[in-house]
């Protein structure tokens, strides 16, 4: 009897640091991991994004997304936290916004991210370049420059894009975009484009 008390005792572990994790993210506001006058700040675990001298902190974001599984009609719906920061200077303004998603069910994944590669603090993060309308329609993006346009900042027509982004596991993705007016060739893609998803096979997600 006492054994197999134990038994459930040991199969609850998992589950209840799960909860004490979930509990400790929902206590702390996501804008707290920014300091006034922090050279850097961290995202995920110990990995640290640095931030220029002339950026001003204005907020964060938190944004609903659905993302997209290859071969099924199923939109998984995604939670993206975002500290948003500006540069002003003569003309319109530049904008930071340093994310990061979190997967809590255990179901999808994150695709592995290919293409070109750069380092920040000894991690390799993908990067890629687009431009993006002050005018684009896409719900996430406009939640970013309205924040932007809220703090009295003067917005760009477009902006240049660039994407720098990691999984340091395959449920938790962290991201940089760096939005300095100008032009691009190509449009700067919605979430499910940029980071597509797949669903966990139940006998893998037995072993996970």
């Amino acid at each position: 009897m006492f054994a197999r008390k134990l038994k459930r005792c040991v199969l609850c572990l998992p589950m209840l640091a799960l909860l004490v994790g979930l509990v400790g993210c929902a206590a702390t506001p996501f804008a707290d991991r920014y300091s006034p006058g922090a050279a850097e700040v961290v995202l995920w675990g110990s990995e640290a994004i640095p931030i220029g001298p002339g950026w001003r902190f204005i907020g964060d974001e938190q944004v609903s997304v659905r993302g997209k599984i290859r071969d099924t009609a199923l939109t998984p719906v995604d939670f993206v936290q975002t500290l948003v920061f500006v540069q002003e200077g003569d003309g319109p303004a530049s904008i930071l916004l340093l994310s990061r998603v979190v997967k809590t069910a255990g179901i999808e994944i994150f695709v592995f991210l290919g293409g070109d590669k750069t380092e920040i603090g000894g991690r390799q993060y993908r990067e890629s370049l687009y431009y993006l309308s002050s005018s684009t329609t896409d719900p996430e993006y406009r939640s970013y420059l309205a924040k932007a346009s809220g703090a009295g900042v003067t917005l760009a027509s477009s902006y240049r894009v660039r994407v720098l982004d990691r999984l340091p596991v395959d449920t938790v993705l962290t991201r940089v975009m760096e939005l300095t007016p100008g032009e691009g060739a190509s449009q700067l893609p919605s979430f499910a484009r940029l980071y597509p998803q797949e669903r966990l096979d139940p006998i893998i997600r037995g072993f996970r």
